[in-house]
């Protein structure tokens, strides 16, 4: 359970849009009137903007990364500066990702690129920096000082926890869409697993503060996001996030989103 959090859905439904919704999301920072863009301040804060400008501008939450902000300056010394709520400024709600769509996007670069459009190559001199993934989590080279990183799970989670942020998510890997259906399921498998061992950490932490996302994957294959839908909802997870690479273009796009939100369970908020 998560006594501290609440989410309220005001208004579902019209002729045109069965699965839209308004709601109301409250978390010990604020409440956020959905559907809300999450604009991305990812090392703690939103380039070319102030706390206070972002306020005027009608944000009402802020996403940072895990990834960046483990490799630098270190989920330590923010938590010692008071968390992100004081080193940002913000004061307001607040989510952090796991850290695993940018290990993947950084270390194989299709993820982004797909999405932004670009493609990198190492012939172009671009360099992978994930050395490996297996069963305990992903391995990668920090690009900030070349060290070796190993980010499990439950190192995700207690990243998170020092972190602070209201709203946090479990570790997945994230596929690129034109990888073959066999090592789609067996990573799609391999985050349902990561997304336990997230869950039971996330439990021997919790202090109350923070509410946990479940990550549905499976790639363009609808069979596969069906089974992640499943898993996820059993789980208890305060939301559901719709991940991993959604297509070539916009249009797969929009149909993987549709048709991956009107199976997730209503009464959660969707990221």
């Amino acid at each position: 359970t998560y006594p501290n959090f609440r989410w309220v859905v005001l208004q579902s439904g019209t002729a045109g849009a069965p699965a839209a919704r308004l709601g109301l999301l409250t978390t010990p920072h604020g409440t956020v009137e959905t559907p809300a863009f999450i604009f991305c301040a990812t090392k703690a804060c939103c380039k070319g903007m102030t706390p206070e400008m972002l306020r005027e501008a009608g944000s009402q939450i802020i996403l940072s990364n895990t990834y960046h902000l483990m490799l630098q300056p270190g989920s330590e010394i923010i938590k010692t500066l008071g968390g992100l709520q004081k080193t940002t400024g913000w004061r307001g709600p607040m989510l952090t990702d796991s850290g695993g769509y940018q290990i993947f996007s950084m270390g194989f670069g299709s993820v982004s690129s797909e999405i932004k459009g670009r493609h990198m190559t190492e012939d172009c001199g671009w360099k992978p920096s994930v050395q490996r993934i297996n069963e305990n989590g992903a391995e990668f080279r920090s690009y900030h000082d070349g060290s070796r990183q190993l980010l499990t799970p439950e190192r995700s989670i207690n990243v998170q926890q020092e972190l602070g942020a209201d709203l946090i998510l479990v570790l997945d890997e994230c596929t690129p869409f034109n990888v073959d259906k066999e090592y789609t399921a067996q990573s799609t498998r391999r985050s349902h697993r990561w997304a336990i061992r997230s869950l039971d950490e996330f439990v021997r932490g919790d202090d109350g503060t923070q509410a946990l996302y479940g990550i549905i994957q499976g790639g363009t294959y609808p069979d596969l996001r069906m089974e992640s839908i499943e898993f996820t909802n059993r789980q208890p997870f305060f939301g559901t996030a719709i991940g991993g690479s959604l297509g070539a273009d916009k249009g797969m796009m929009h149909d993987v989103v549709a048709t991956t939100a009107k199976h997730c369970r209503t009464d959660r908020p969707i990221h």
